[in-house]
């Protein structure tokens, strides 16, 4: 189902039930959001989840994904309602554009700086390339791969909260190897060395251990990867290309 915006027509995926006022309130708390966008939107994909389980605090279930002038940004949340979940997902996902705006003019100020100072052939920084393409699926994992030129942990600090994730494994700029940037109380945090595990022996240490994800390295492979737990209570592993 689509719906119409202003900027970019809205995408729409409903899983359980769902009444259609409840939709249209959504749709318009992610519409109202795209206004604020300074830079076009060129695909938006809002995904409304209701399940009804006591396993689950928060029956209410909403992600927004969108491709703004070519950078992915996302945003979700977990609810006791779709109406409340919708006004949460309107403000995270202002915050997120708002994070977006800055970084632009952040490389537009250094962009005049470099040229102000009369440096030979500068230019201002590309817009980070992104990853997580889902491939081989299976009852049991997720998989995700990702391949993305090296970044420094502040640039994976920031791209993991563009994002809206938990945690973000990329390519470290110093040492050309995977790392992970995660959130800690009040900060961000860095992971330059994997545990060296079997994705058995990851799991294990997942189920046991109540961490968000575990950072791990294969016996068999010298790159380093993250097992994760999805929304869905299941297992999802990303790797290197």
């Amino acid at each position: 189902m689509t719906v119409g915006s202003q900027s970019v027509t809205v995408q729409l995926t409903v899983r359980g039930d769902i009444p259609q006022d409840d939709r249209a309130y959504a749709l318009s708390k992610v519409e109202r959001v795209l206004e604020m966008a300074h830079r076009p939107v060129l695909k938006a994909h809002l995904v409304l989840g209701w399940e009804p389980d006591p396993a689950h605090t928060h029956p209410a279930r909403l992600e927004v994904g969108l491709d703004v002038d070519g950078v992915p940004v996302r945003a979700h949340i977990a609810a006791d309602s779709i109406r409340e979940g919708a006004d949460l997902l309107q403000g995270r996902l202002g915050r997120r554009l708002v994070q977006l705006q800055d970084r632009a003019r952040a490389r537009h100020r250094w962009a005049e700086a470099v040229r102000a100072a009369g440096a030979p052939g500068a230019q201002a920084p590309r817009p980070q390339s992104r990853r997580h393409d889902p491939a081989e699926p299976s009852e049991i994992f997720r998989r995700k791969t990702f391949a993305a030129h090296p970044l420094t942990p502040d640039e994976a600090a920031y791209e993991m909260d563009l994002l809206d994730h938990d945690f973000y494994l990329y390519t470290d700029k110093e040492t050309g190897s995977e790392a992970v940037a995660y959130r800690s109380p009040g900060h961000h945090d860095v992971l330059l060395t994997p545990a060296a595990l079997s994705e058995d022996q990851a799991k294990e240490h997942l189920d046991l251990g109540g961490e968000p994800f575990v950072f791990f390295q294969a016996p068999d492979d010298a790159r380093g990867r993250v097992l994760y737990r999805r929304f869905d209570g299941g297992y999802g592993l990303i790797t290197p290309v």
